[in-house]
């Protein structure tokens, strides 16, 4: 083979591992979800319901929604992404866009099952906003105009209360639920 033939066949071969690289890179930072930066890692869900001003019991019989759900109580968002969260198929990826606008978290209400992983994307629309769940260790400013990424795996069940702290808190702010149903 002659030099020049080397030469391309090297360069074609750096040229193909450099876009193959690319594209694994692409694809890493396109599928992972940004983990919650403003807010500290999530603590530990309390086990007793007693000891939780924010967590109260599951409600029973209770329809975790999956995309492109239609039938959903009003104010109960539907996933705008869901996926296999292992390979058993007993826990969901689950992906949810939440607004905060005139003083409401719209929707309010996010159902998910034990065990699966909740992805909040959450945008302050008219003013500053904040996430608050004690049980889970959040608390997050949201800055108007701004999307907050929320994620945390529901590891109890319960029925867990969030709300704006900047706000005045859950009697004065806007307030939603995150319902945590039994497997």
């Amino acid at each position: 083979m002659s030099s020049t033939k080397k030469v391309v066949v090297v360069v074609a071969a750096i040229v193909i591992v450099v876009v193959i690289i690319f594209a694994a890179f692409l694809f890493v930072a396109h599928r992972q979800p940004i983990k919650n930066t403003t807010t500290s890692t999530p603590t530990a869900v309390a086990s007793d319901l007693a000891t939780s001003s924010t967590r109260t019991a599951a409600p029973t019989n209770v329809v975790v929604p999956d995309k492109g759900s239609s039938s959903t109580p009003a104010g109960t968002a539907v996933p705008v992404v869901q996926g296999a969260g292992d390979p058993s198929g007993d826990v969901s990826y689950r992906s949810f866009n939440i607004n905060i606008q005139n003083g409401a978290y719209t929707p309010d209400t996010v159902i998910v099952k034990q065990g699966d992983t909740v992805n909040l994307e959450l945008t302050a629309v008219d003013a500053a906003y904040g996430f608050a769940q004690p049980d889970y260790g959040f608390n997050a400013a949201i800055p108007q105009g701004k999307t907050q990424t929320i994620q945390f795996q529901a590891l109890q069940p319960g029925n867990f209360t969030f709300y704006c702290a900047s706000c005045g808190g859950p009697s004065k702010g806007p307030v939603g639920h995150i319902i945590v149903a039994t497997k």
